[in-house]
């Protein structure tokens, strides 16, 4: 499957603010990762002695 030729039937374009989709794609992955980083470590609570 190739993404920009989704991407330009969807929305016409393929850049978003002038840069490049697999840019906004990749920051979209590296967000979702640290969201998800940050609620294990949220969850599992401080340390009990």
């Amino acid at each position: 499957m190739k993404w920009m030729v989704l991407f330009s039937d969807w929305l016409g374009r393929t850049e978003f603010f002038g840069i490049d989709l697999g840019f906004w794609v990749g920051m979209a992955a590296v967000l979702l990762l640290v969201f998800l980083m940050n609620m294990a470590a949220w969850r599992r609570g401080p340390k009990k002695e």
